[in-house]
């Protein structure tokens, strides 16, 4: 078994790291290759896998291709380059590229897998969803989901729910990182120094999200349990209320879904 890396930036590196940790490979299975060749000895350097020394030889030698690397720069992988994938599992966490477009570049491949993780990744909590072309062998699906898990949770999808998982899990970690700013924002206006303010509702956002996740109750419910009648908790949601908080977080999403479809259809 062997696995090949075509690029080699962050999230590679984590998908790397996460896999060598957990003995899903052995840094004697895997080996990788960047466009400059920096970042690739830098992970060779780092985790001990092979540095390959062109795109060719690396996909004429692995079983397993991850392409890792800038989703416009699938169009310069060269006719030679796609066949050499022949009878190889190729998954590409390039946003955008669709697996037809994916199966045009390299048409030999055994199956083609669309993944789509987020930020956490890198640390291991991660949301991933993935979708396989064809129906996948036993062996690819635990090739698919054992690298996954390296990464935190992960969600078989089909293709047009790409989207809107984008949208949600892909795009949701910026919105969570800009929600703690404002917080923070808001709070320095009231005389909290902003290191203390941003503290303060990063840690609030860790234990009231592992609440709703061991607790098992809807979101809703536990507002209802912070709530209190005309209280400081009730000021606030309706201030937000009145502000169409909902409605924002609606329209967003809808962009953010309809951007997604977008970046995906054919260049004319």
């Amino acid at each position: 078994m062997s696995i090949g890396f075509i690029g080699a930036g962050n999230l590679a590196r984590a998908i790397v790291l996460g896999i060598l940790e957990k003995g899903v490979f052995s840094p004697q299975e895997v080996s990788c290759i960047s466009g400059s060749g920096k970042t690739a000895r830098a992970l060779s350097l780092e985790t001990g896998i092979g540095l390959s020394s062109s795109r060719l030889k690396l996909l004429n030698q692995s079983n397993t291709v991850i392409l890792a690397f800038k989703p416009q720069h699938l169009d310069t992988i060269t006719e030679e380059e796609g066949d050499a994938a022949k009878g190889s599992l190729l998954i590409s966490v390039l946003a955008g590229r669709t697996l037809p477009s994916l199966r045009s570049t390299f048409p030999s491949a055994r199956n083609v897998v669309r993944v789509m993780p987020n930020t956490p990744s890198r640390i291991g909590k991660g949301v991933s969803a993935y979708c396989f072309e064809n129906p996948p062998t036993k062996d690819d699906r635990e090739i698919v989901e054992s690298m996954l898990g390296a990464l935190g949770a992960s969600y078989e999808v089909n293709e047009t729910q790409m989207h809107i998982f984008t949208a949600v899990s892909g795009c949701g970690p910026a919105v969570f990182f800009q929600f703690v700013d404002f917080v923070a924002q808001a709070a320095e206006t009231h005389g909290l120094e902003r290191s203390l303010a941003t503290q303060l509702a990063i840690e609030t956002g860790i234990g009231s999200l592992e609440l709703m996740k061991q607790s098992g109750q809807l979101p809703s419910e536990l507002v209802d349990e912070v709530v209190s009648p005309n209280g400081v908790t009730h000021a606030l949601l309706e201030s937000l209320k009145s502000a169409h908080w909902s409605e924002t977080i609606q329209k967003g999403i809808d962009t953010a879904v309809n951007r997604s479809e977008e970046i995906s259809k054919p260049a004319c």
